[in-house]
């Protein structure tokens, strides 16, 4: 067996950054012992409510007991929530895991609500204060302590990221007798290395601490794939998960069902109001390239005048002069994208996925980027994971890019993923991020 071939052996299949493993003194087993700490919040939560209120531990009625469970239940699924959005790049950003945290509560009152549940109001709203301080506190935690430290062996390439790196921390060995600690080590598995560095691999894999590609610590970091270190036998890890698919459709459905009584009156308002300023259509539709290839035609808000209209594919940067002042309004708070919740329910596009491109530019960019044509395995979306990182793209370059990002979302395609890209998208929302 060859040594690249060993290594790759020792390389975790794991998709995603692990827990810190460097802290193994008895009080750092303690003191920053996750589940352990997880378990005495679980306790307070479910005991402390009940002596605030009552000067009780436990619950002595059936509105109590009730009130228990749903503060467990509300517990337990927003730390799952919470851990599965902190695999993905910014998941563990404060402002995203609080909402995390408040989208849990609501839906736990929601669920009290409407099935009419006996609770204790007291217990019920201390218990849920409990959680959110309970998850702040980890946050500030980990941000303190429970970084990831990275370990680079010599001859590793990576070029660090520019951003959402702050959860992790570098050092670079330079002798196989480094007594540093640190979490994951990083070997490029292409490189030759000496005896030494292949037994210190071997001997902090035996101690269970994760031995990652460069590769996949970039892609963990950076939300994007490498497509130049891509190729036709790493497309097994890219294929859908058909279940996934039927319940994502599901979700689109509700999902528009949901909106439309918001949607709905600022269609009609938002129409109004484009017809008032320019002469015109209120809708522009344009067609578009859509799963397996096909082209659909994708409705949109017209933002831009009917004059001096050019023929052909164009990038939005070209034709900015002829955006509206309302429009250009409308293509920063996103409102001008409403229109396409109707795609979305006949099925032609989802909530979440990748970008539509015109058939024009797709065939141009098939050309030039590899492997493009695959981010069409999935139905496009009105968000999407490369919308929300990247913004706004033009030209080959920042298409490149986009497409890395897409390739991405389409191998965790996970509803915690998902959620995330909703978070996201309402900051891209409040703050115009990437609009043109």
């Amino acid at each position: 067996m060859s040594q690249g071939d060993a290594l790759h052996q020792l390389e975790s299949q794991q998709n995603h950054l692990l827990e810190p493993k460097r802290h193994q003194r008895w009080y750092e087993r303690i003191l920053l012992n996750a589940p352990l700490w997880q378990s005495i919040s679980f306790a307070l939560v479910l005991l402390v409510p009940f002596w605030l209120a009552y000067r009780q531990w436990l619950p002595s009625d059936a509105n109590q007991t009730m009130t228990s469970f749903v503060l467990a239940a509300t517990f337990i699924t927003n730390l799952l929530l919470s851990r599965a959005l902190g695999q993905y790049p910014g998941g563990n950003l404060l402002p995203y895991q609080l909402s995390v945290t408040g989208i849990t509560i609501s839906l736990a009152i929601f669920a009290v609500i409407a099935l009419r549940l006996g609770y204790s109001r007291l217990p019920l709203f201390i218990g849920f204060v409990l959680i959110l301080a309970h998850q702040g506190l980890a946050l500030a935690v980990k941000a303190r302590f429970r970084y990831t430290k990275l370990a680079f062996v010599p001859g590793t390439r990576f070029e660090e990221p520019e951003r959402e790196h702050e959860q992790y921390r570098f050092c670079y060995l330079t002798d196989p007798n480094d007594k540093r600690r640190f979490d994951v080590l990083v070997v490029d598995m292409d490189t030759k290395l000496n005896d030494d560095w292949v037994r210190f691999i071997a001997r902090h894999h035996s101690r269970r601490i994760p031995v990652l590609n460069g590769r996949s610590l970039l892609e963990a970091m950076t939300g994007s794939v490498n497509l130049d270190t891509l190729n036709n036998s790493d497309f097994q890890a890219f294929q859908p998960n058909p279940l996934y698919l039927l319940g994502k459709r599901v979700l689109d459905i509700l999902g528009v069902l949901l909106l439309t009584p918001i949607a709905l009156p600022l269609c009609l308002a938002t129409a109004c109001l484009i017809r008032w300023e320019t002469p015109g259509p209120a809708l522009f539709i344009q067609e578009r390239m859509g799963a397996g290839n096909r082209p659909f035609r994708m409705l949109k808000f017209r933002s831009m005048s009917m004059d001096d209209r050019p023929e052909g594919a164009r990038f939005v940067i070209d034709d900015e002069h002829r955006i509206t002042r309302f429009g250009r309004l409308i293509r920063r708070s996103r409102l001008d994208e409403l229109p396409q919740l109707w795609n979305v329910l006949v099925g032609d596009m989802s909530l979440i996925g990748p970008r539509p491109e015109q058939p024009e530019f797709a065939e141009a960019f098939e050309r030039d980027v590899p492997f493009y044509s695959y981010r069409h395995i999935i139905k496009p979306g009105i968000s999407g994971w490369a919308q929300v990182q990247q913004g706004y793209v033009a030209g080959l370059a920042e298409t490149r890019k986009k497409v890395e990002h897409d390739f991405y979302y389409i191998k965790h395609l996970s509803l915690s993923l998902d959620l995330l890209i909703i978070m996201k998208t309402i900051r891209t929302i409040l703050t115009g991020f990437g609009a043109r």
